[in-house]
């Protein structure tokens, strides 16, 4: 038996694990659900920053999983949280697209536009215009708080890699030499603290998978868990050894795929 097997839970990576953004990934779909009849507690946290946790569950079902919105913490709902809390019924501009929007407005938050905003809320949008750019400048250059919902370079679509939201960061960062005052998605604390809480265990009762170094690993590290890489996303075999050595980090199992833990 895999060690880590004897976890009472883990926290899973949606895009690159167990779908490609409308697609599945087969093995990784059939790995949960056999985690779910061992008992095993497990939570998605996904970095997606586009989509709320309606789609995302309405996405796991298509694949044939039977979850529930409580089993999903996405970058777009804890960052909702997190600015609720900090600061209830807050101002804010959001680079982002629904997904964002609705999870912002559903958390009590109010969407302004960049020159009346308290903060600016940086997510991914595959429809950024110059427009767009130019009011996320202005209210970086404002100095109002600057929160992202995640660091991703790059994202795992059907056909391969696309941007991830740390183009829009990037951009804000080359323009204003100013990085966020907060990011909420991993491999940040603040939503994998959350996931722990909401599993109701301790980092070291859980193992953390996904198919991002820089992303996941680091994340599971960031709180003490064990973590395993697959190669279903954007690492695969033949890039693995260079993301380890860019990144300076290596995940304490690799494997294929998710459903590989039960095959030795």
């Amino acid at each position: 038996m895999h060690p880590l097997l004897e976890k009472e839970g883990f926290i899973v990576d949606i895009d690159g694990v167990v779908g490609k953004s409308k697609t599945p990934i087969v093995e990784g779909v059939k790995a949960v659900k056999r985690l779910k009849e061992m008992g095993k507690k497990i939570i998605f946290v996904s970095n997606n920053s586009t989509r709320s946790r309606r789609i995302l569950l309405d996405r796991l079902k298509s694949f044939g999983l039977d979850v529930t919105e409580d089993e999903i913490l996405v970058a777009t709902y804890a960052t909702a949280r997190f600015i609720s809390k900090e600061r209830p019924g807050a101002k804010v501009f959001t680079t982002g697209e629904k997904g964002l929007m609705e999870e912002l407005e559903l958390a009590g938050l109010k969407l302004v536009d960049y020159d009346v905003a308290e903060y600016l809320v940086v997510g991914s949008n595959r429809g950024i215009n110059f427009d767009l750019m130019t009011k996320a400048l202005r209210a970086c250059l404002r100095g109002i708080r600057y929160v992202a919902t995640n660091p991703d370079r790059v994202f795992p679509s059907e056909d391969g890699p696309i941007p991830g939201t740390g183009m829009i960061i990037g951009a804000l960062y080359w323009m204003t030499g100013r990085e966020p005052d907060v990011i909420v998605g991993k491999p940040s604390k603040v939503i994998m603290e959350e996931a722990l809480n909401t599993l109701g265990l301790k980092s070291e009762d859980v193992a953390v998978v996904g198919d991002q170094i820089d992303v996941d690993v680091a994340a599971g590290k960031a709180i003490g868990a064990e973590t395993l890489l697959v190669l279903t996303g954007v690492t695969t075999k033949e890039n693995l050894q260079k993301m380890i050595n860019r990144h300076g980090l290596r995940p304490d199992y690799v494997l294929d795929s998710l459903y590989s833990i039960f095959e030795g």
